[in-house]
Formats: C-alpha cells, sequence, structure tokens
C-alpha cells in the first residue's frame, strides 16, 4: 500500500490538478486570512491511526483553548480555524490557520500554555506561530498531502472547519 501510496503521490504532485489545488487553497486561505500557524502531534501514547480519535481529541484540545480565553461563553466567541489532518507513518497530527481578531498576542499565547498543561503535554506537542510575511510557504505546508487523484478527486475529509467540528453557525 505505501508503495503505491508513494507511486501515485509522485505522478500528481506536478500534475495541473493538483497545482490547481493548491492554488485554490491558498487563495481560500489568504481570503480567510488567519493570524496563527498551529501544529498539534499529540503525545505518542495518544497517536491514533483512527482519524475519527484524533479529530475528537483535536476537537477536546481546542474547546479547552478558547475556554481559557473565555470561560463563560467561548462559543459566541469563538476563534474560527482551519484544520489540515496530516497522516505520517499511519499517525494523525494536524496543522491548523487560526484566526484571530478578538484578543492580544499575549492572551492567545498564554492560552495555548494553559491548555497545554491542562492536558499535562510536553511544550513540543503544540507549536504555535503568527504568521506574519511570506503566508504562502505557511499555507503550502499546511496542505501538502492534499493530492488529487487520476480522477480529479482529493480527500476533502482531511480539511476540517472549526465551526463544522463544534457545531456552531457559520458567519
Amino acid at each position: 500500500m505505501t508503495d503505491i501510496y508513494r507511486w501515485e503521490y509522485k505522478i500528481y504532485k506536478n500534475d495541473e490538478m493538483t497545482q490547481l489545488l493548491e492554488n485554490s487553497i491558498v487563495d481560500w486561505l489568504f481570503e480567510f486570512n488567519p493570524t496563527h500557524f498551529i501544529s498539534i502531534q499529540f503525545p505518542t501514547e495518544q497517536r491514533s491511526y483512527n482519524l475519527e480519535k484524533s479529530v475528537y481529541r483535536l476537537k477536546a484540545v481546542m474547546k479547552i483553548f478558547e475556554k481559557t480565553l473565555n470561560p463563560r461563553h467561548w462559543y459566541k466567541k469563538h476563534l474560527p480555524f482551519i484544520a489540515f489532518a496530516e497522516n505520517t507513518s499511519g499517525m494523525w497530527h494536524f496543522h491548523l490557520f487560526l484566526k484571530n481578531d478578538k484578543y492580544p498576542e499575549e492572551k492567545i499565547l498564554s492560552g495555548m500554555d494553559t491548555t497545554v498543561r491542562k492536558f499535562a503535554f510536553s511544550e513540543d506537542v503544540i507549536d504555535i506561530k503568527k504568521i506574519t510575511r511570506t503566508p504562502e510557504k505557511a499555507f503550502k505546508y499546511g496542505d501538502k498531502e492534499l493530492k488529487v487523484d487520476s480522477t480529479g478527486r482529493f480527500e476533502s475529509f482531511r480539511i476540517i472547519l472549526s465551526d463544522d467540528m463544534f457545531n456552531l453557525p457559520q458567519k
């Protein structure tokens, strides 16, 4: 299975459809205008081959993060994000693009630190960076596993919108 996957990757990586998909996602992310790039790779004992379980853990982490920012009505001041699920060696991890237009930078960073402590994670589990210059590099890194197959389809299940994850109305 792995050899076939690598073979397909080489065929379609430079394909026009894949390039069109990447460009469309970059344009979409520019329009979304994220302020932070977050990588979450769960501790070894919490990693899973099951995407559903991994998304459940991601949801728990992001909910605690938002509750540290606004404990009472976090969902009313929800910080939208777009997550890209990535599978390396069969284990899932995530790259998120967070849009913050509500809180100062210090509050975002301290909120993430509090979240890491609440879950008793080591500091390398969650990496958060402010997007400053050349955001397209971060965008391309986030969508690097999205590939178009020979029929023009791609694995859209790897893209997770926070409004959908938390079942919140779209703004």
